[in-house]
């Protein structure tokens, strides 16, 4: 019996290198038998490439019009018939894959900083932001670097629930570029931070006392998957680490997400996604800040709060998140969320503004 594939590849010829995000990632036009003539290659799997290149593409995700579509994936540089590498470490990530790769991770016995995770981590006077989609990012920080005080270090740490290359998110490259970045770390089987940690426990305890950052952010890289169901849904991992944070004493904002332009109903207000993690996930009493606004958008949110016991669970908090206009004015950025930017969905980006304003009041970095 013939076992069906569960990827699509076809054969293209590489016309020209479009774009780099970094130096880890390319972005190139094809000649290829598919409407989407677009591809992203990442120089550390497959190396580089140039024009006249054959290269052998994964097409699933454009074929089947998915929000990770819009480009094929680089698999193979047919040009390049072997490749060679330096070793650096005995950590694997993409563990048995095709493309499993070796890192030297930031724990084990060659890494100069092996000793530190025989530690705990101190969370004293540190801060964790925890939020669903990667689009939280940018604001965030501009938030931040823009109302505490500019010597403040911030870690993003990316999960392994969304994009795994950490060189797909124009955004950390945008961000570490105006400096409104200091550290990027990638946590389980995402790979390409400034380190590479096995856990989110030694992503925290590398950006807290290696990194020296007083604030982290906890999200996932793009691509969030849900599936209309309660509990289907990537982001229900954050859930999980506001429990072992919340558990050890540390600092937990969650960032809800909030939406009035999105014409799905279970997402309208605050997104069903963040109700069931704050709801079923979450175990502990967390500060749950929102911005202020208008009577009608108020009355639906604190109709979704009370029908499912969060005003009893969590402590719900009202504070102007204006501010985080200034700060993405300030620094030259247009976010967006499911591509709709501040003037379309600007309860979203509110929402970040006042966490952002909790939070560092509450650590006296205001």
């Amino acid at each position: 019996m013939q076992i069906p594939a569960w990827i699509e590849l076809k054969k293209g010829i590489v016309e020209q290198v479009l774009d780099s995000i970094d130096e880890r990632t390319e972005i190139l036009r094809l000649a290829i038998d598919h409407p989407c003539k677009l591809a992203v290659l990442y120089t550390c799997l497959t190396g580089r490439a140039k024009a006249g290149d054959r290269v052998l593409v994964n097409t699933t995700a454009a074929s089947l019009g998915l929000g990770t579509g819009g480009y094929h994936f680089v698999i193979s540089n047919l040009n390049r018939t072997s490749t060679s590498f330096k070793s650096r470490g005995h950590g694997m990530k993409l563990k048995y894959t095709p493309l499993q790769m070796q890192l030297l991770l930031s724990e084990e016995i060659n890494s100069p900083y092996h000793a530190y995770y025989d530690h705990p981590v101190d969370f004293q006077n540190k801060l964790v932001y925890i939020g669903e989609l990667h689009s939280v990012l940018a604001p965030l920080c501009a938030y931040i670097k823009y109302f505490s005080d500019s010597g403040i270090r911030i870690a993003y740490i990316m999960t392994d629930h969304g994009a795994l290359p950490m060189g797909f998110s124009r955004t950390v490259t945008l961000l570490k570029n105006k400096d409104l970045l200091d550290v990027a770390i990638t946590s389980g089987n995402a790979f390409g931070g400034d380190h590479e940690c096995v856990n989110i426990y030694t992503s925290l305890k590398t950006a807290f006392d290696i990194e020296n950052c007083q604030v982290a952010i906890i999200t996932m890289g793009p691509g969030i998957l849900g599936t209309g169901t309660t509990y289907g849904f990537s982001g229900l991992e954050l859930g999980l680490y506001a429990n072992m944070i919340a558990g050890f004493g540390g600092k937990v904002v969650y960032l809800p997400r909030l939406a009035f332009g999105d014409c799905r109903q279970r997402h309208t207000g605050i997104s069903h996604h963040s109700i069931t993690v704050l709801r079923d996930i979450i175990q502990y009493s967390l500060p749950l800040v929102l911005p202020l606004m208008d009577a009608k958008r108020r009355i639906r949110i604190m109709e979704q709060l009370e029908e499912n016991g969060l005003r009893d669970k969590h402590r719900i908090i009202f504070v102007d998140g204006v501010g985080i206009q200034r700060a993405l004015n300030h620094y030259n950025l247009y976010p967006t969320t499911m591509g709709r930017g501040v003037n379309e969905e600007p309860f979203f980006f509110y929402a970040i503004g006042a966490a952002g304003w909790y939070g560092l009041r509450n650590i006296s970095l205001l």
